[in-house]
């Protein structure tokens, strides 16, 4: 287990690399927020992006708040066990959570009126569109190219950019694959120590990658590379307070 943990955290950084460069969200791109804050803040997204009255939005928030309490629920027992789920126990959870999803869509379909609800469910599919990439069947290779033409069109780089920034998805590829074969052989979860020192590598890799992209791109290609980050960033926030 420590030779396969070992090996992950080698290249577990590369991980926020590529999420930065494919524009992905991770876990250090969530707001510092209370459940509490989280809930209040969807429930004013909710209530200027369907108009909801006094008595909906205390409806809303309330299914929010038992929203909230389930995902920690949940979370504490992931937390405790030290063991990965069997692919049982993993078919048990999606169904639970598509029939969590039915009962959520009904409660919110008995609270907002015929117009709230189509434009709510508009809300959703548009956001799933958004998104729907990340699920595709591409062969890595195949991803890389479709990443590096779209960074080419958005950043204009030229004939030298393109191989090198090339070279650093294909590297990244590479290593990836290596992260999650370690992971998928490993049956025991990493302890708290393990994971600390994996978030600070990750730190360390982040800013090491950011530093070749810094190296590859010119001062503007840079600043525009970066504000679509910090958009990219913002979207993900939004849609962790979708319903």
């Amino acid at each position: 287990m420590k030779k396969l943990f070992i090996a992950a955290l080698l290249f577990v950084g590369v991980v926020s690399f590529a999420q930065d460069i494919n524009q992905k969200s991770t876990r250090d791109q969530r707001e510092k927020l209370t459940p509490e804050q989280r809930n209040e803040k969807h429930l004013q997204k909710l209530t200027s992006d369907l108009n909801l009255d006094k008595k909906q939005q205390d409806q809303v928030k309330q299914l929010l708040a038992e929203r909230s309490a389930k995902a920690d629920k949940f979370r504490d027992a992931r937390k405790d066990s030290k063991t990965k789920p069997t692919d049982a126990e993993r078919e048990a959870f999606k169904k639970q959570m598509k029939a969590e999803k039915e009962a959520n869509d009904a409660k919110m379909k008995a609270i907002l009126n015929a117009d709230q609800y189509t434009k709510w469910t508009a809300l959703k599919k548009e956001h799933k569109e958004d998104h729907k990439g990340h699920g595709d069947h591409k062969t890595p290779q195949e991803r890389d190219q479709a990443h590096l033409q779209k960074l080419t069109t958005e950043l204009n780089l030229n004939t030298d950019q393109q191989k090198k920034v090339s070279e650093l998805l294909s590297d990244r590829s590479t290593k990836m694959a290596m992260l999650k074969k370690s992971r998928k052989d490993s049956d025991v979860k990493p302890t708290d120590a393990e994971r600390k020192a994996m978030k600070k590598q990750m730190l360390e890799d982040h800013k090491a990658n950011d530093a070749k992209m810094k190296s590859i791109l010119t001062a503007d290609q840079y600043k525009k590379w970066t504000a679509i980050q910090k958009e990219h960033k913002d979207k993900m926030k939004d849609h962790r307070n979708k319903m």
